[in-house]
């Protein structure tokens, strides 16, 4: 079986783990701090803080740029839990919303028709889409940036991330820099910056406040600066990967949009079919072939159905949970790989 998803851990990744354990000092140490200056040149300034996981990053940026009991945080439906958990956790309301039906996410135009009234928007750059944050922000609304899925992309010269009042990010195992776990706060602020910091500081404090330990460790902050040593090489082949799907894409199947633009980080490759039995019947094929797949948000995964929330208000996100599979995409496929799941994919009858 071509596994959907494989962390690619190189011999010089297993160096950078090695080197920390033999150093003595394997929690919260120099080795995150370096990881925080990875983030901070690569989004042009700005300062950065390392977590223990993505809901972790988003709920501490939410917590230090205001949100809270009484706000309210606009979400997309076609996205996964931890965005909820993260909100609930604030004590602020979550406010679902739509996506776009092309690239899976938010633009301004779904907000101001489904949460004009949001003081916090999170635009998720859904399996590394270019969410709209310039008409976002445009909107007045606190806009955080979930990165999670799109590390390494670009929408011209502009680095995914660099324009939100904050930036999150995620080092799970799927994602394209990957730790096992840990996640990361970026802005510009360093007033947000400071209070981020201090809320992960959970002991040793003059002033005490319920905090949690949210740390991540010099083992996973080396594994994962190890790899960011790396970063565009990732999205070359990730890049190279989904140009060979698109070739071989039949007649009656889409991508997502925008999956070969310039900049563009492939997180995943997801194919749009016409109707639910067509994406059902192309797993089947493919599963068949010895070909891993996944449908990347399941209907009970929604957000508006986690909530009981009216379906027919999330048209779009209804669709592509009955409409969308994801494809093999990750660093441990080789060539011989790829060639299959292209053949596999043009021998299926829609």
């Amino acid at each position: 079986m071509i596994a959907h998803n494989r962390p690619h851990i190189l011999a010089c990744d297993r160096a950078a783990v090695d080197a920390v354990l033999g150093s003595g000092w394997i929690a919260q140490g120099p080795a995150v701090g370096r990881l925080e200056q990875v983030f901070v040149r690569h989004l042009g300034g700005g300062e950065a803080v390392a977590l223990s996981s993505g809901t972790a990053a988003l709920f501490v940026a939410l917590e230090a740029l205001g949100a809270g009991a009484g706000a309210t945080v606009a979400l997309p439906s076609y996205s996964c839990s931890a965005l909820l958990n993260a909100v609930f956790m604030t004590g602020a309301t979550p406010q679902i919303v739509d996506v776009r039906g092309d690239n899976f996410c938010l633009d301004a135009q779904i907000i101001r028709r489904q949460a004009a009234d949001a003081g916090f928007i999170v635009a998720v750059h859904a399996f590394g889409a270019h969410a709209d944050v310039e008409g976002l922000i445009a909107a007045d609304q606190v806009v955080i940036e979930d990165c999670c899925q799109s590390l390494g992309g670009s929408t011209g010269s502009v680095t995914l991330g660099s324009r939100g009042a904050a930036a999150v990010f995620s080092f799970y195992a799927t994602k394209v820099v990957t730790a096992g776990q840990g996640g990361l706060v970026w802005s510009r602020s360093a007033a947000v910056a400071d209070r981020v910091r201090n809320y992960r500081q959970a002991d040793g404090r003059e002033h005490y406040e319920p905090r949690f330990n949210l740390q991540m460790t010099d083992i996973q902050a080396a594994l994962a600066v190890s790899q960011m040593s790396r970063l565009e090489a990732i999205r070359e082949r990730r890049a190279a990967i989904a140009g060979a799907y698109l070739g071989a894409l039949p007649h009656g199947l889409v991508a997502q949009a925008g999956i070969a633009a310039p900049g563009r980080m492939v997180q995943r490759f997801v194919v749009v079919a016409p109707d639910a039995a067509r994406r059902d019947a192309l797993r089947a094929h493919m599963t068949a072939a010895g070909v891993g797949c996944i449908v990347p948000v399941e209907r009970f995964e929604l957000l508006h159905r986690y909530l009981e929330l009216d379906p027919g208000e999330y048209p779009v996100a209804e669709r592509l949970a009955d409409t969308t599979l994801s494809l093999p995409m990750h660093l441990g496929l080789s060539d011989a790989d790829v060639a299959t799941v292209c053949a596999v994919l043009q021998g299926f009858r829609p």
